[in-house]
């Protein structure tokens, strides 16, 4: 069992959660102490150089942003990743693409996250968008069933934030192979980037990666990011970082973009997050600390809970698992309440024993980390066993 022992980068949040068992890390994991000396340095920073401060940002703590994502994810070219305060934005910079083209076909899923489900189901009500659905449960026979090239545009999630499912490397390869050329191809990794030991890096150039660094990257909010294919992009959604370091060269009445993922960014955001975020990566660089490390010491909690929680819980519950093989599966394990109602009553119980999970309508997800170890399992599952319908 690989189990790792990191509570002492922790300290600020396990002091402010007290004797709660947050048993919700990926939901908003821990963030490491070093995070509250990275958000001093950026106020020190405006401090000292006010104005002069975006030069900074713009030219070390952004490309060292960039580059720890474009490690992370095995990526050769970072300056192609685009930055932004959340996904969403990012994500509907993409959707702009086609609003020149007067018509859209979406393929996804129906088990993609809230904000992309919302977003799509108002251009539904739009006459020149339609939007198909692959099934998830075949879904590489499904996916080659349903792609044709009148399919504009694909977006499927690397981790199923509803049930943990992962889609393995191979999978996507498979998918975006029988993708045609002209059709973009979407994955939303932000279920699965810096959990999941992924390399997709033989799709770099092809596809849209999104992530952030709420979750599992440990630096908060305001870190989104998208790789960038290799396309000459002119979303219709732009501001005027868009155009940063071309403005000089910009012809009179000519919208122009950098050739950068800078191109695809918007307008004045808080950078407190990127300075956070490169002090998460930076420890974890000097202490030796990769990926698959991670979901080693994730699966090894995983598993641990699993056995001692055992299925005479479950079954007096009426819980059932929505997980299986844990090799590649999201940090978060997945159990199904029969409704809606049902799961928040069980919610509300494990409330009460000083637990903290989460719930996504009838589905209720326990994820761990790396503030986590086999004692604070052992506990979670002794306080869960005094809850009882």
């Amino acid at each position: 069992m690989t189990v790792l022992n990191l509570k002492s980068f922790y300290s600020h949040f396990l002091k402010g959660h007290g004797e709660m068992i947050h048993a919700a890390a990926h939901s908003h994991h821990f963030w490491p102490d070093v995070t509250r000396e990275a958000q001093l340095a950026y106020w020190d920073d405006c401090a000292k150089l006010s104005d002069h401060k975006w030069n900074k940002i713009f030219s070390e703590v952004m490309p060292k942003t960039q580059s720890h994502l474009a490690k992370l994810i095995h990526f050769k070219h970072p300056e192609k990743i685009a930055l932004a305060p959340n996904t969403h934005e990012l994500l509907t910079r993409i959707l702009s693409l086609y609003l020149e083209q007067g018509h859209l076909h979406i393929l996804t899923t129906k088990n993609e996250f809230y904000s992309w489900k919302r977003q799509i189901d108002r251009l539904r009500e739009l006459p020149q968008v339609k939007v198909s659905f692959v099934d998830t449960d075949n879904l590489l026979k499904s996916f080659e069933q349903m792609i044709t090239p009148e399919i504009d545009l694909v977006f499927i999630s690397q981790v199923f934030f509803n049930s943990g499912k992962a889609i393995e490397d191979h999978v996507f390869e498979k998918m975006v192979a029988l993708t045609p050329p002209k059709t973009r191809f979407v994955i939303d990794g932000y279920h699965g980037f810096s959990a999941l030991p992924s390399n997709l890096s033989k799709l770099e150039g092809r596809i849209f990666y999104l992530g952030g660094g709420y979750k599992y990257a440990q630096g908060g909010e305001g870190i989104g990011f998208c790789v960038l294919p290799v396309e000459d992009l002119r979303p219709v959604y732009t501001g005027w970082f868009a155009e940063f370091g071309e403005l000089q060269a910009a012809k009179p009445d000519q919208i122009s973009y950098a050739k950068t993922g800078v191109g695809f960014m918007g307008a004045t955001q808080d950078p407190s997050g990127f300075y956070r975020f490169n002090a998460v990566w930076d420890l974890f660089e000097k202490e030796g600390l990769s990926l698959s490390m991670i979901h080693d010491h994730v699966k090894s909690l995983q598993q641990l809970f699993i056995n001692q929680l055992g299925t005479k819980w479950t079954d007096s519950l009426r819980l059932s698992r929505l997980f299986d093989d844990l090799n590649w599966h999201g940090h978060f394990l997945t159990f199904k309440a029969q409704d809606t109602l049902h799961g928040e009553k069980i919610e509300t119980l494990i409330k009460k024993e000083n637990i903290f999970i989460d719930r996504r309508g009838e589905n209720l997800r326990f994820g761990f980390g790396l503030y986590h170890d086999e004692k604070d399992i052992q506990n979670l599952v002794l306080r869960l066993k005094k809850v009882s319908l």
